[in-house]
């Protein structure tokens, strides 16, 4: 008997039959006997540090450790091919595609370290498959979450867990795409109706008073100056300079795609007026930028002056795609499971293929992925965390540590990436993200586990030992955001401190989760509220 019946190219279950079958999977082999494709080496170290901004001497030098939150980017298969998983793990995947669950998220990270690894360790590492859930319904779509643990061991010694858990889901169905409405027309009056004709002819025009010769724009009726009513026009020169500007991510208009960048332009004739700024991805725009005029034609009828960055050649434009520019929110569980997050908006299909056997986000992309981002560079995007308080001062269950602010940019995103051995495409390559229903690239989740761990060790100091870090995503980070990750030391066992971690961007919630760490009682500093 069949576990599906097809009507209409839906899926619909027959009764219990589909779930008790997944059921079966429960504690059986994932991977067995894996070796992780690399010893443990200082040229990796060094670049998940750059990417992640983490300047803890802990890990360089002669004496150096792994960071511990490294441990799934020692079993990823990376750039050249995932090894094949255990015939109970990929058929597990196999039987989900068929049913129609072929897209994949990652939700939950929970990592438990019990020896630090150093360069020259090889690893080995078993996975079994934990549990299967009940059909979820999520705002992404229906499916279930699987549920790996992963034992990392160098030799017989074990050093770390890793729990990882995905959703194999549905996407749910969304109409048709209508055609882009018109973009809105800017409000034409007597006043400014000069303005206007001069911008379908291609000219930009400022307003000059004929009696005390100032300069103004927008247009008005009279000098706000001298008062006189008199005036005449010069045309601008097209050069100028951003003065101030926004990035739009929302609310959505049907007309724009966002998110993209608005700026006050300043003029080399000295006058002031709105508009987009072009030719530069909008996280790259800054106050201080040359721009210089051009025209747009937004549709036949409609000309619009827009600016364009005069630094294009040193920050290439990312190319767009097509696609729903919005993407879903977290997905809701319902029932004993609930509350569960997403890592983004995007749909990734043909699932068996997409999660390695040790981990969901195990992708190969394209053999050109590593060009997308010099990680070497990426430290410059993290700004660095400051230490609460004085050394020698006890915690104390509630203090506060002091928020960290990381801007989300494209360099960072990718870099992660990157260093995480993660290659999947939609956290490097804007357009396939955009054709899978993300507005853009997005963090991946060991980047998010990265810069968790490093926020917390930058404020305990370099002797602080992380004992363990579980994570729960939410709102994805996209460039052009900022990530402010603060934390709470919610009780405290001896010197080893359990720290709630929260990172909140524009739009939500990205992560929730709990740290441990041991600290010295001799260096343990307070974390007072700032």
């Amino acid at each position: 008997m069949s576990h599906e019946a097809r009507t209409g190219g839906e899926f619909a279950e027959t009764g219990s039959e589909f779930a008790a079958r997944l059921k079966v999977y429960e504690g059986r082999s994932a991977a067995v006997a894996r070796v992780g494709k690399d010893p443990i080496n200082v040229p990796m170290i060094r670049h998940w540090c750059e990417a992640m901004g983490d300047t803890n001497p802990a890990y360089s030098g002669p004496d150096a450790i792994a960071p511990p939150t490294m441990l799934q980017a020692w079993t990823m298969s990376g750039l050249s091919g995932r090894t094949r998983g255990t015939h109970a793990y990929d058929e597990l995947l196999a039987l989900l595609d068929e049913a129609g669950y072929t897209s994949v998220v990652a939700t939950d990270c929970e990592q438990e370290y019990l020896r630090p690894l150093r360069p020259g360790d090889e690893i080995t590492f078993d996975s079994v498959i934990e549990s299967v859930s009940e059909k979820k319904t999520t705002k992404l779509g229906t499916g279930y979450f699987v549920t790996t643990r992963m034992d990392v061991r160098v030799g017989t010694d074990l050093a770390g867990t890793h729990r990882f858990r995905i959703l194999k889901y549905a996407p749910i169905r969304r109409p048709g795409r209508r055609e882009k409405p018109a973009r809105p027309r800017p409000v034409v009056n007597r006043d400014n109706a000069g303005f206007w004709e001069g911008v379908r002819s291609r000219t930009l025009l400022i307003q000059r008073c004929t009696g005390c010769g100032t300069l103004r724009h927008p247009w008005l009726p009279g000098c706000n100056a001298c008062g006189g009513l008199d005036w005449g026009t010069v045309e601008a020169s097209g050069m100028g300079t951003v003065y101030s500007y926004v990035v739009m991510h929302h609310p959505p208009f049907p007309a724009f795609d966002p998110p993209y960048a608005v700026g006050l332009i300043e003029l080399a004739e000295g006058v002031r007026m709105i508009g987009n700024v072009v030719g530069v991805p909008y996280d790259k725009v800054r106050i201080g930028l040359p721009v210089r005029l051009e025209f747009q034609d937004c549709d036949e009828e409609l000309v619009l002056p827009v600016w364009r960055a005069q630094e294009a050649q040193e920050v290439q434009e990312t190319p767009g795609g097509s696609g729903d520019p919005g993407g879903p929110g977290d997905p809701e569980e319902p029932g004993d499971q609930g509350g569960w997050s997403m890592t983004g908006g995007a749909e990734v299909t043909g699932a068996s293929d997409a999660v390695d056997t040790s981990d969901a986000t195990d992708t190969v992309a394209t053999s050109d992925a590593t060009d997308a981002a010099e990680t070497s560079d990426a430290t410059d995007v993290v700004e660095t965390a400051e230490v609460a308080q004085a050394a020698g001062t006890p915690m104390k269950a509630g203090d506060e540590l002091l928020p960290l602010e990381i801007p989300i940019t494209r360099m960072l995103i990718v870099a992660g990436a990157i260093a995480s051995r993660d290659y999947q495409d939609v956290h490097h390559d804007a357009e396939l993200a955009r054709e899978k229903g993300s507005p853009d690239v997005f963090m991946n989740i060991l980047t998010t586990n990265g810069l968790v761990g490093r926020y917390i060790t930058d404020h305990f100091g370099p002797t602080a030992v992380l004992r363990s870090v579980a994570i729960r995503l939410g709102a994805p980070n996209y460039p052009g955001d900022t990530m402010v990750l603060t934390g709470t030391v919610e009780e405290l066992d001896g010197d080893t401190a359990t720290v709630r971690v929260v990172g909140a961007n524009g739009i939500g919630r990205h992560v929730t989760g709990t740290v441990r760490v041991t600290v010295p009682t001799a260096t343990a500093p307070s974390g007072g509220a700032a």
